[in-house]
């Protein structure tokens, strides 16, 4: 089925957005169940639309016509850093009680991702990707 939106990764971001946020919020149940709430609510917003978009950066990326250790390395370690950097800040400004501890899932969760998608992208498959 052709993606309706080529520049944004539905099913990764809704894929997403439950995993993190479940993650980040069992992370921080220690601190009480409102707090882990809106940690996993902040992770959970933030992943679906960020997901949507660098998904298919990481695909974006894959697809150039560099060397392919260039674009394999582009399209997993730049995402990932964006993706890592843009985390910790929204859970450091927003008062999640583990910030750290929240943004250490995303961190492997991330590089596992976005390896996945360069390798279907550098296999020739990038998905809905026509920008």
């Amino acid at each position: 089925m052709k993606n309706p939106v080529p520049w944004f990764d539905l099913p990764t971001a809704c894929a997403g957005a439950l995993i993190m946020g479940g993650l980040v919020g069992w992370v921080n149940i220690g601190h009480g169940l409102l707090p882990a709430l809106s940690a996993a609510l902040k992770q959970g917003v933030y992943t679906f639309f960020v997901a949507g978009l660098v998904v298919q950066l990481c695909r974006w990326l894959a697809a150039r016509e560099v060397s392919l250790v260039v674009a394999a390395s582009m399209a997993v370690l730049l995402p990932t850093i964006l993706t890592v950097m843009l985390v910790f800040t929204l859970h450091s400004v927003k008062g999640t009680p583990e910030p750290l501890k929240s943004t250490i899932p995303v961190v492997v969760m991330s590089l596992i991702s976005f390896s996945f998608f360069t390798w279907r992208g550098l296999k020739g498959e990038p998905g809905d990707l026509d920008l």
